[in-house]
């Protein structure tokens, strides 16, 4: 990850990364928005103005998002994963299972928590109506993982620091916070994720590798929600 500008202050690249992170939680905003219209039985243009607004707002905030990262890392082209690649994705959603379990399980004995505030709150978009209950699914599953992998892999670690393991740590604290958690658990489900997603990124040196292995993540949990809320 050659970095090839740095020309900008701290100031403008910290006023970027706000402005990326604020693009990221809009959708949910969003889709509060579109299950109040719901509620309320505002007419059908309406509801479909807002879902243009929520599928333009991944587009929006992952392309400016490429065009910062391309601009500091002079990346313009999307190499292939190899077999390598694709086992390090594998090993690291094992690694990941694993210690969202060991997580949870935590959450549940000192908490009395059985998921975490984060997931709550997407059930609880998703129960607002049909229509936000399948965009919050398919947008989680196909575009959240290029989104928040362009702002928080491509775009944060390379931003700040030129040392890798900062930036594989700032990627997983600022990843982690930006989670809704109200548990030293929780928060270590993220934390640990964002970091895994950060060295994904860091030893295969492909923003590929972590947007397929936030792909997984976000399919299971997507998998795990819809199987209890349909049946």
């Amino acid at each position: 990850m050659q970095i090839v500008d740095r020309g900008l202050s701290w100031l403008w690249r910290l006023g970027l990364m706000a402005m990326l992170a604020l693009g990221v939680m809009l959708p949910p905003m969003l889709l509060q928005l579109i299950n109040e219209l719901v509620a309320q039985f505002y007419e059908w243009p309406w509801q479909l103005g807002l879902v243009l607004a929520y599928l333009a707002t991944f587009v929006v905030v992952s392309y400016v998002a490429y065009r910062i990262y391309r601009h500091y890392t002079g990346n313009w082209h999307w190499p292939s994963l190899t077999k390598r690649d694709f086992w390090l994705v594998l090993g690291s959603y094992m690694v990941i299972l694993m210690l969202e379990s060991g997580f949870q399980l935590l959450n549940r004995l000192f908490y009395q928590q059985t998921e975490t505030q984060n997931n709550a709150a997407i059930e609880a978009l998703m129960t607002g109506s049909t229509l936000a209950l399948w965009l919050q699914a398919l947008s989680a599953v196909f575009l959240t993982p290029i989104m928040e992998e362009l702002v928080f892999r491509g775009v944060l670690m390379n931003l700040f620091f030129k040392h890798d393991w900062l930036n594989v740590l700032l990627s997983g604290v600022v990843f982690g916070s930006l989670h809704t958690t109200n548990t030293l658990p929780s928060f270590l489900i993220y934390f640990t994720m964002g970091l895994i997603l950060a060295g994904v990124y860091h030893w295969s040196g492909k923003l590929l590798a972590p947007m397929l292995l936030h792909f997984l993540i976000n399919a299971g949990a997507m998998s795990v929600i819809l199987t209890t809320m349909l049946t």
